[in-house]
């Protein structure tokens, strides 16, 4: 009994961790753009691939790929926000069609590309084997991915507080029509957002590449651990992020450890929808991005 809780106590911190890095640019972007960014899954992608892209096919080095698929990454976002986002700001059916089409278009072109079969692998371990915590048992890169984006999440918190670009952040995703008075560069700082907001899944799937098995559709099941905590706690507000990506984790490592593993997701879109019943707003009001 004491094995299990002290799994799902350490689990619950490394899941949070996992989930939080992972639904983190998602909220920065539901924050200050107010959207609901349904390409967001296409980054995953794009970040894994174009490294393996860059370094297998283009032979540059494999930290020099990792950098290239990073300024790939945000040639992307900035691209979803000017030919996408721009142009169907005010048709929000058209935008979120458009959205899930870019994603459809990257997954297939990554499908055609490079197949299951090709075996995509990325030797981004920063910590082999597993660490004791007690009587749990945690893979290394696990533990790494999770102090990683805590730490990722500590860095936005101080650019959203203590930066001038993070508080016209903070005042657009508040009152955007008091922005305008004031003079604010909507399209700077939404440019700047994307970008910012495209980081966090990029490094999270560069840490999780050697430990989840990649494949051309994996976007789809990050994408949904991004939403359901998203939408928990409140969309575009970094509070409710944290606290529901913390409360998901716990949910998964308990039924994983006491039930049944195929159960976690299921588990935890029952709690997502009994609570918005409730609290339809998620459990923090997104009145503003923190």
């Amino acid at each position: 009994m004491l094995d299990v809780a002290a799994l799902i106590f350490s689990y619950t911190f490394i899941f949070g961790s996992l989930y939080l890095g992972i639904a983190l640019g998602f909220t920065i972007i539901t924050g200050v753009l107010r959207i609901f960014h349904l390409g967001y899954g296409a980054i995953f992608l794009i970040a894994a691939y174009g490294t393996w892209m860059f370094w297998k096919d283009v032979g540059f080095g494999f930290i020099e790929s990792i950098v290239l698929s990073f300024a790939l990454v945000a040639l992307f976002s900035f691209l979803i926000y000017q030919v996408v986002i721009k142009k169907f700001w005010e048709m929000e059916d058209y935008l979120l069609a458009a959205l899930i089409a870019v994603f459809i278009i990257i997954e297939e072109l990554v499908n055609y590309a490079y197949p299951e079969i090709v075996g995509v692998y990325l030797p981004t371990t920063i910590i082999e084997g597993s660490i004791s915590i007690g009587p749990a048992s945690i893979p290394g890169q696990l533990a790494a991915t999770s102090v990683i984006a805590i730490l990722m999440v500590i860095c936005y918190l101080l650019i959203f507080t203590k930066t001038k670009t993070g508080l016209i952040m903070r005042a657009i995703s508040q009152d955007i029509f008091a922005s305008q008075l004031v003079g604010v560069n909507f399209d700077r700082m939404f440019i700047v957002a994307m970008i910012l907001a495209s980081l966090p899944p990029a490094i999270i799937m560069l840490l999780i590449a050697p430990i989840w098995a990649l494949n051309p559709f994996i976007g789809w099941p990050l994408f949904t651990y991004a939403i359901v905590v998203s939408v928990l706690g409140g969309l575009g507000n970094l509070r409710g992020t944290i606290m529901a990506s913390y409360i998901i984790g716990f949910i998964h490592a308990a039924v994983g450890f006491s039930l049944d593993p195929r159960l976690m997701l299921l588990a935890s879109l029952v709690v997502v929808v009994a609570v918005l019943v409730f609290r339809p707003e998620g459990l923090a009001r997104a009145e503003t991005i923190w």
